[in-house]
């Protein structure tokens, strides 16, 4: 869906991607920078505009937000143009005139194809060369050749994938896909034979990331979780769990050194920290009390945190819960009123609770906050705890 009457003027889309619901704008004017990261008052823009086209009954939450992005494009502008004309937002064909070299510039990855014919057309014309007509319509990208639409099927029939798996490792890899579920482990399971998913909840295998590093000469962890397999456009979080298990298999596979590995892996989650998420980046980084946190947790501003938001929050934040039994006990024992719902002050109370002093969640939280007893109150002047 595309809407052309927006607050500001900006176009709005609405496209199904991945399994999941993309939504995006125009580009505006900005210095260049290399973050993925987009600012705080886009995102809100965005959730803003598209609640217009939601019922009523259906609330965009901010913790919606699974990631976000921006990318920076480039205008072209043409050397040889008259002086005072604009940047194009198509692509620019020029000839240097001293050096006879045609340049292609700008454009964009849709229009690649158009692109290759125009430049080569240009070629052939200043160059007074006999061609045949451009042939770039025609040619199958890699792992094109014999594909057909059964390709998922005999995928499932042959190597025991899921249907899921078939069908996103056929749209990635066309003919190719065989080879990579022909790297895949067994997974010790009756179905799927195999095929160890790289990320619980996605159709991505273990085996991609051999692969590229084999045949499709990815080298570095970042990389492979952004511009091969998207995670970390689908859910940043994600993204960063999986990013240790993919420095293992790259590490083995490349034959990285100890200290290569750990470099790796720290500028992988360094740059996907920098994606969007569930929860603003400022506020996160923001945390100084026991209010603080409860407020972040608080995602939906009700004034309270309910079961999905701390599971959400928790996960985001690098302490998840090791299975929906931890989590649904550490919720019931900060709901003392058992409304499924936690209040500030029950949230202090648990915290508080000396009962809680070893509690895994709470040494997790403190330790990601660097939780000082010293900063404590005493008596009628405490406050809780505090962070920084």
């Amino acid at each position: 869906m595309l809407d052309i009457n927006t607050s500001d003027g900006r176009f709005l889309f609405f496209l199904p991607w991945q399994g999941h619901t993309l939504i995006g704008t125009t580009d505006r004017k900005g210095p260049a920078v290399s973050t993925p990261g987009p600012p705080e008052e886009e995102i809100e823009w965005l959730l803003t505009e598209c609640q217009k086209y939601l019922g009523k009954d259906v609330v965009v939450r901010r913790s919606d937000v699974q990631s976000a992005w921006q990318g920076f494009r480039p205008l072209a502008s043409d050397p040889n143009a008259e002086p005072g004309a604009p940047v194009s937002r198509d692509h620019i064909i020029s000839t240097n005139p001293v050096t006879g070299i045609t340049f292609v510039t700008g454009g964009k990855w849709t229009t690649y194809r158009e692109m290759a014919q125009d430049v080569l057309d240009k070629v052939v014309k200043n160059h007074g060369l006999v061609a045949e007509p451009c042939q770039t319509e025609k040619l199958c990208l890699r792992g094109g050749d014999g594909y057909d639409r059964n390709v998922p099927i005999k995928l499932v029939q042959k190597l025991g994938c899921t249907q899921e798996v078939a069908e996103h490792l056929s749209h990635t890899y066309g003919m190719y896909a065989f080879e990579v579920v022909k790297m895949a482990n067994a997974t010790t399971k009756s179905w799927p034979r195999y095929g160890n998913l790289l990320m619980e909840g996605f159709p991505y295998l273990e085996s991609e990331v051999e692969f590229a590093c084999k045949k499709e000469m990815v080298q570095t962890v970042k990389d492979m979780l952004t511009l091969r397999i998207p995670l970390a456009f689908l859910n940043s979080t994600a993204a960063e769990k999986a990013a240790p298990r993919v420095a293992d298999i790259m590490a083995k596979s490349l034959g990285w050194s100890r200290a290569e590995k750990h470099r790796q892996l720290e500028e992988a989650l360094q740059y996907l920290d920098e994606f969007g998420g569930p929860i603003p980046k400022q506020k996160q980084r923001s945390i100084k009390s026991l209010e603080d946190l409860f407020n972040a947790f608080d995602t939906d501003k009700s004034g309270y945190i309910e079961y999905e938001e701390l599971k959400e929050c928790l996960n985001y934040w690098g302490a998840p819960f090791k299975s929906e039994e931890e989590a649904q006990a550490a919720f019931k024992s900060m709901d003392k009123k058992k409304d499924n719902r936690i209040s500030l002050g029950e949230f202090k109370r648990w915290w508080n609770d000396p009962k809680n002093r070893e509690n895994r969640l709470k040494l997790d939280l403190s330790e990601k906050y660097r939780f000082s007893t010293d900063k404590l109150g005493k008596g009628a002047s405490s406050r809780g705890a505090a962070f920084g």
